[in-house]
Order: structure tokens, then sequence, then C-alpha cells
């Protein structure tokens, strides 16, 4: 292995790991994860192997480490999709555009194995022969055991039903099979109850681990297109896919009154809407879905109120937002405005503090509570 690709299989740092936490947490609040791929008792089993066995990416000895994890993921909010996944996967290294990481304000939360096109090249102003090809870094941290996060779509919308799978992700798995390593492929889908919205539901479902088809002894190209199939059957099975919008937009409402309606119990939004999606015929005769009710607006301008202190870091939130140019990339400009604005705003409240320090309190309780109403189960968008 060339050292240039050793270079971009670095394992997800703990910093990048720890403010993507706070971000998605602080944005949407604790992201429920519902694994449909296994029973309560291989749940309880890969639970227990998690907290007792530690990946050591930096070994070569391929017995001392658990097989390296492949997580195909469907692609609905643009780059914040990446912090969804994180949650079920810590330490998932992805696949991101060059773009994303051109910026040092932008590398202070994004971290990846850069993808360069040829038009990169161009743009950028780069090297060819400095250039790793997806296909290879992608399999090189795979090979030293990592978990891989890749989205097949390769760019997000905001729509009823998955964007057309590109076919990398398949021929990662079909060089890594071919060399004898013993991959495993998890699908996973990510919904959002409203994905533009502060402190909206976001969860994610685990699928079951993807059985890839054998070669026997079919060509390279014949086997890449039924290994890519299985796995777009997969994240299908886990993901948004509807029929048409209206079906969706049916399919979101209702998922959300039951959400709203149901106490207890992990990621009922998503397992709501993939229930109802798989009745869509039922669904779509529950006629158009309600809008969002006086008392729920009412109280999200209460919420947002009693939040006066970080009032800077929500305007710049909003302004971002207001620059974005598609509801799937609204969330990821409004935490771009709003990380500036921390940066800035919370070393003013330090230095206040030291002058009006009950003021500061007051308000910081006053902030607490505003984002605890605003996810209130019975009233949350």
């Amino acid at each position: 292995m060339s050292s240039k690709a050793e270079q971009t299989a670095a394992s997800l740092g703990w910093g990048h790991r720890f403010i993507n936490a706070a971000m998605r947490t602080v944005y949407f609040g604790r992201i429920p994860v519902l694994d449909v791929g296994a029973d309560p008792a291989a749940r309880n089993e890969s639970a227990d192997r998690s907290k007792t066995f530690v990946r050591d990416e930096s070994s070569s000895d391929s017995t001392t480490r658990s097989p390296p994890r492949l997580i195909i993921s469907s692609h609905r909010n643009g780059a914040i999709d990446g912090h969804q996944v994180l949650a079920a996967f810590p330490r998932v290294q992805f696949l991101i555009s060059i773009q994303l990481i051109r910026s040092w304000f932008l590398r202070l939360f994004i971290a990846g194995i850069p993808v360069v096109r040829p038009k990169d090249v161009e743009r950028y102003n780069l090297d060819p022969a400095s250039v790793t090809s997806p296909v290879e870094a992608g399999t090189a941290h795979l090979r030293r055991g990592g978990d891989l996060g890749i989205f097949p779509e390769a760019s997000s919308e905001w729509g009823h039903r998955p964007q057309h799978y590109k076919s990398g992700a398949a021929r990662i798995a079909c060089t890594l099979i071919e060399e004898g390593i013993d991959l495993e492929v998890i699908p996973v889908g990510l919904f959002y109850s409203t994905p533009d919205r502060f402190r909206s539901r976001a969860e994610v479902v685990r699928g079951k681990s993807i059985t890839i088809p054998d070669r026997n002894g079919q060509d390279r190209s014949v086997w890449e297109d039924q290994v890519a199939s299985a796995m777009g059957s997969a994240l299908d099975e886990v993901s948004v896919n509807c029929p048409d919008e209206e079906t969706f937009e049916r399919i979101q409402a209702n998922a959300l009154d039951v959400a709203r309606s149901t106490s207890g119990g992990a990621a009922t939004f998503a397992k709501a809407f993939l229930d109802l999606q798989r009745e869509s015929t039922t669904a779509a005769a529950d006629g158009a879905p309600a809008a969002a009710s006086l008392a729920v607006t009412v109280l999200r301008w209460v919420g947002l109120a009693l939040m006066w202190l970080f009032a800077p870091v929500l305007g710049a939130a909003a302004f971002a937002g207001s620059r974005a140019d598609g509801r799937n990339t609204v969330t990821f400009f409004r935490l771009l405005g709003s990380f500036a604005a921390v940066m800035v705003w919370v070393t003013v409240l330090i230095v206040a503090a030291f002058f009006w320090p009950l003021v500061i309190g007051i308000g910081i309780v006053s902030a607490v509570c505003g984002w605890l109403l605003l996810g209130l189960r019975r009233f949350r968008l």
C-alpha cells in the first residue's frame, strides 16, 4: 500500500467527533438509532462486542481486529447527513468532496477521505500524481480495519425516493472480497421529520448486513452490477422510497403524528415511516397532511424567545440558512452560520459573566428551558 493511501485512511479524530456530536445534539437533540437488522439477542451481543473490542487501526495483523465495515447511507439533507451516521458509527470515516475541506473553517468540523474529480484537479490546480482515486483511498482505509461511510447517491436531494445509486461502493466491496478480506456491508437510512427546522426530529435506521452475491466465475463487471443491485435493494428497504411526492408527504405527516402520540421506544418516527411506506396504498387514502397547529407555532416562538441570550447566534443561523440553494442544504448553512457566531459570542458571554454574572446565569437557564421546550415530544416538528 502506498504511503499516500495510508495517510488518507486515518480514523476520524476525537475532536471532529466531539464537535459533530455537539452540533447535531444542539440542533436536533438526541439522535435515536433503530437497528432493524438484528433480533434482540444479536443486538445485545453486538453491543457487548462494541464495548469490549477496541479497533487497532495501526496494526497490520488482520487477526487482531474485527472485519472492516462499509456503511452505505441514504443522502437526504446535505453535508449534515454525515453527522447523523456518526451517531450510529462514531469512528466512521467518509469519502467526501474535496471542496468541503478546502477551507480552514470547514476543516474545523468536517474531515474525511477527499474525493477529487477530474474537474477538481483543474479547478484547484492540483498535481494529478498526488491524487488518490476514491476507490483506492476507500479500500486502503478498509484494509486497515476502519469503518468507511459512503453516500451512493453522491449528492443529496429532499425527494420522495432515492436518486440513482453510483457504483463506487460495489467496486470497493468487490476489490476487497477478491483480496480475501472479510467485509461487512451495512445499509443505513436517514430520516428527518422536517429537514430545515431547528429541533425537529432526526433518526437513523441501521439495516441488516448485506449478503454479497458470489462471483461464480462471472466477469468482474457483471459481478459488480449484481453487488450494486444487492446494495441498492438493501438501502431502499431502510430509506425513504415512496412511489410519488403526494404519498411521501402523507406518510411523512402520518409518521409524525405517530411519533407525537407514542411514548417511549426508540426511533418512533422512522419506524412509523417505514411501516406506512410498506403500506403506501393505505397511507395514501388518509387525506392531506395537516398543517402545524397554532399551539405548536406559539410554543416554538416561546421556546425561541426563551433563548434570548443567544439571539446573535440564532440570527446568524437564520441569515446563513436564507442563503441556502435548496431545502436539503438549509440545516448545513445554518450550522455554518451558528458555528461561526458561537466562536465570537461565547467569548463575549465569558467576559460579560465577570460583570453581570446573574444576568448571564439567568440567560443560560432560560436558554436551556427554551431548548427543552422546543423538543417536547407532543409538539415537536
